[in-house]
């Protein structure tokens, strides 16, 4: 029994010592998510009727904001992410706010939410970004499970090692995460 336990408490001593090793490694150089967990792909038709696909924003980082109107803390993730569009060239930067309640979020409705106040919102703001419904399962294909939830997705496609952030997101936060992706 003596040498079982000595052998079975070096090993996990090892894995721990490993397991602690990896923690304190730097990110690999080009790729800013050691999981490598590639970003889903989806085309979606905005408010506008522009087809919005997220390949073709390769090269820049991309915020995904997954919400619904009817969400009562998605209306102050929009302050947040207006501080975060302010601060970016759109030439580094996306922003794409994905409603995932498409049944009661429609064009019409959204197109009356994109500025506040109004009948679903007290607060002033403006989404001057993109702004779609999910029609395609995205929200499905992102694992999303509540609103607000934030995904970034760095310029090579991978989604951002931190996350999704569920809930509100500050945008000291989120401009932390951006940076980190912009090299910054």
């Amino acid at each position: 029994k003596g040498k079982t336990f000595a052998v079975v408490f070096a090993f996990l001593l090892i894995i721990g010592i490993y397991g602690a090793w990896q923690y304190t490694q730097s990110l690999p150089e080009g790729n800013s998510n050691v999981n490598g967990q590639k970003a889903p792909l989806f085309t979606l038709t905005d408010i506008d009727g522009n087809n919005v696909s997220l390949e073709s924003f390769r090269g820049k980082v991309v915020v995904l904001d997954f919400f619904y109107i009817r969400c009562g803390y998605c209306d102050d993730q929009f302050l947040e992410l207006e501080e975060i569009y302010q601060s970016y060239s759109r030439d580094d930067v996306m922003i794409i706010s994905i409603s995932i309640d498409p049944t009661y979020d429609t064009v019409d409705r959204l197109k009356e939410f994109r500025t506040g106040p109004n009948q679903y919102s007290n607060l002033v703001y403006e989404i001057r970004w993109i702004l779609t419904r999910d029609t395609n399962d995205v929200s499905t294909k992102y694992g999303i499970h509540a609103a607000p939830t934030t995904v970034i997705i760095d310029k090579e496609g991978f989604i951002s090692p931190h996350s999704p952030f569920v809930g509100l997101t500050d945008s000291s936060q989120l401009s932390n995460e951006i940076d980190l992706l912009l090299n910054r």
